[in-house]
């Protein structure tokens, strides 16, 4: 074991020979250097490997990672004994809370790593010595570059600083086998063309600087992370790979380390094409608001991975409509519960909603929930008369009340006393529908009368709450 303070001095004059960049030195591509035969043995028993990077390495909460599928493929594909080592074993909370560090989508499998959201690797160049130190790995997995990137370094400048990372690890384990990854080219940032053409010349020039700094007990070597990669497909953000861009990384360094360290098998293709979004549904309740009559609460848990959430409602009857979203902002952060208020429903109707997580634009896997809005029925319409020369129908409403269906059926009234009138039958209406017929419905508590075709009439008013039905007014006749 070497004191970081060794470390640190033996690494300084360790990385002078191995720098190919900057002033006075080789740039990316200039020059091919002179192959070295190297002893790629695996070890015998557990390969250890400690995977070093940014964000895209770590994960946040809900990723499986790429880490997952490397550690899958190694120790089941494979057959290898493969174990990752390294100080952390947490993933990146995007929306905080203490839950969410640890919110794999699979967490069965060896989470140690050494990599930080949003570090550079001049700060992983600085803290390597004593990872390895520690942990003697016996494989470095380096991905690690865009942040510097981000913050304005060339393709030069990162190289130059892979090459300090490189040679610093190798103070405290010479013989350490180590794979540099391309860097996938990323889509949807505001500086897309400057990063991606920094991203392809690092890429370009990556052989070059892994021949260079191969030793005969240490080889470097290339993960073509970048070859099959799509962003637009494989990224849920600018920069951060979906469960098909863990893939593709995962399968870059399993084929490198296979092929030009002989540890493992080849990543199998054709490559899964997998589901993205959010992989665990959320559990939805949905309770009626008591302090508006056509409104519902939606709750749920925070899902693990997803930045945002898509709410849909439908109504399933009665006369199903069209699912559409449901506007408003969904509620609740970091461990709190999301939450969302749906407003202008309709009594008497039972709706669908849907919640669907979003991890950036890839949706995950939704829930449905169902509710009646089972609201009181509005009182009968009372007060109901004639006036202007019985030409105009009145009534007082229920406040509830969102309409009314005024119903009527013809009276048969003598010839000598128009007064003298009886019903046709004296059947209930909703029971009668060929002798009552409703003949208008209303919003207001009034209804200018039709009374053409028959010689009197006797009407009524019910009273509806959208979908829930009322009761009937006291009748009254056009020849009172």
């Amino acid at each position: 074991m070497f004191g970081l303070l060794a470390i640190c001095v033996g690494a300084f004059a360790v990385t002078l020979p191995f720098t190919p960049f900057g002033p006075g030195g080789l740039r990316f591509g200039e020059a091919e250097p002179e192959s070295v035969t190297v002893d790629a043995t695996p070890p015998l028993g557990i390969a250890e490997l400690m995977i070093v990077g940014d964000s895209t390495a770590q994960g946040s909460a809900g990723d499986y990672t790429w880490r997952y599928r490397l550690w899958t493929h190694l120790n089941e594909d494979s057959e290898v004994e493969a174990r990752f080592v390294g100080p952390y074993d947490e993933l990146f909370s995007l929306a905080g809370g203490e839950d969410a560090a640890t919110a794999y989508a699979e967490p069965d499998f060896d989470t140690e790593h050494a990599s930080v959201w949003g570090t550079t690797v001049e700060r992983l160049a600085d803290e390597i010595g004593g990872h390895v130190a520690e942990f003697e790995p016996d494989y470095l997995l380096v991905m690690a570059g865009l942040n510097d990137m981000l913050t304005g370094s060339d393709a030069d400048a990162v190289g130059n600083r892979i090459a300090d990372l490189v040679a610093t690890a190798r103070v405290a384990r010479g013989d350490l086998q180590v794979v540099v990854s391309e860097l996938p080219p990323v889509w949807g940032t505001t500086d897309d063309s400057r990063l991606n053409e920094e991203i392809a010349a690092f890429n370009a020039a990556l052989p070059g600087l892994a021949a260079e700094l191969t030793g005969e007990d240490s080889p470097v070597v290339v993960a073509r992370s970048a070859e099959e990669y799509a962003p637009a497909d494989d990224n849920w953000d600018p920069v951060h790979p979906n469960a098909n861009g863990e893939v593709k990384i995962a399968a870059a360094f399993a084929d490198t380390l296979a092929d030009e360290l002989g540890l493992g098998e080849p990543y199998a293709r054709p490559l899964p094409d997998l589901p993205v979004g959010p992989r665990i549904a959320p559990e939805v309740s949905v309770e009626p608001d008591p302090e508006d009559d056509g409104s519902v609460r939606l709750t749920w848990d925070p899902v693990p991975g997803a930045t945002n959430y898509e709410v849909e409602q439908r109504r399933v009857e009665p006369d199903p409509d069209d699912q559409v979203p449901v506007p408003g902002p969904v509620t609740g952060f970091a461990d709190n519960p999301r939450g969302l208020r749906v407003e202008h429903l309709l009594a008497g109707a039972t709706y669908s909603f849907v919640v669907r997580p979003l991890r950036g634009e890839d949706a995950g896997e939704e829930a449905e929930v169902r509710v009646e809005l089972d609201l009181p029925a509005p009182a009968a319409p009372e007060d109901l008369t004639f006036t202007s020369g019985n030409v105009s129908l009145e009534w007082s409403g229920d406040t509830t009340a969102t309409h009314f269906a005024v119903w009527r059926r013809a009276l048969d009234c003598a010839e000598d006393d128009p007064t003298d009138c009886e019903p046709v039958d004296d059947d209930d209406p909703a029971d009668a529908p060929d002798s009552w017929e409703a003949v208008t419905v209303t919003d207001e508590s009034s209804w200018e009368v039709d009374t053409v075709g028959a010689s009197g009439y006797e009407f009524l008013v019910r009273s509806h709450r959208d979908f829930v039905e009322g009761e009937f007014s006291a009748p009254v006749t056009s020849t009172d």
